[in-house]
């Protein structure tokens, strides 16, 4: 396979891993793996396009692990027929997301490397290919978030502020990013509702440099 292939996750595999983890969100009994009820020979041409799609990034990233392609392919099919067979649309946060796919990750025996693609990507991935969160979730199928605002706009305490510049930091930490308003701003995007905006933050703390102290 080409370099390009080993570096560039395609779109369709994208939201092959929104629909994995989602099931992985759903099944509440915590346990590994996806419920047997699942029924893959029902899925629509698309979605086995998508699982094709999936098959070749496993195949690059498991080769040679000792991982089996095919066992995981099969739970991954599993996992969005058992998604599509749902009365209700599902949905999934950013945050929630991010926090399986560490989970998916270290079943995969995969550890997050500088410039290497892997499989499951990060939310961040599917922001920047679709645009917002919101529109990954619809392209996948998924119910999008919907905040309950009934009322004026979502408000924060300045509690709520402390701690999203704080997992705001701890998320740079973790990708060796730096702490930039551009990166919170985009960081706000990928959590739409779940933070204040940028510029929320920076007109309750004064400046950028003043939120960054205030948790420091």
């Amino acid at each position: 396979m080409s370099e390009t292939g080993r570096t560039h996750t395609s779109s369709l595999a994208v939201l092959g891993a929104l629909l994995y983890i989602t099931a992985r969100n759903l099944d509440s009994t915590g346990a590994q793996g996806i419920p047997a009820s699942a029924d893959p020979a029902k899925l629509s041409p698309s979605d086995r396009e998508t699982l094709a799609e999936v098959e070749s990034a496993l195949t690059v990233q498991l080769e040679g692990s000792g991982t089996s392609v095919t066992s995981t392919l099969a739970e991954v099919a599993a996992a969005v027929a058992y998604v599509r067979g749902r009365a209700e649309v599902p949905s999934l946060t950013a945050s929630r997301y991010d926090k399986l796919r560490k989970i998916v990750l270290e079943s995969l025996g995969v550890t997050s490397a500088q410039g290497a693609t892997i499989w499951p990507p990060t939310s961040q991935t599917a922001v920047q290919r679709f645009g917002s969160w919101n529109e990954a979730l619809k392209a996948a199928g998924l119910a999008t978030n919907k905040i309950g605002r009934a009322k004026g706009q979502l408000r924060f305490d300045s509690a709520a502020y402390d701690k999203a510049i704080a997992e705001f930091l701890a998320d740079c930490e973790s990708r060796g990013t730096a702490a930039t308003y551009k990166a919170y701003t985009e960081y706000a995007a990928e959590h739409k509702g779940e933070v204040p905006s940028a510029a929320a933050v920076r007109k309750f703390y004064g400046s950028w440099n003043s939120a960054l102290a205030a948790v420091g």
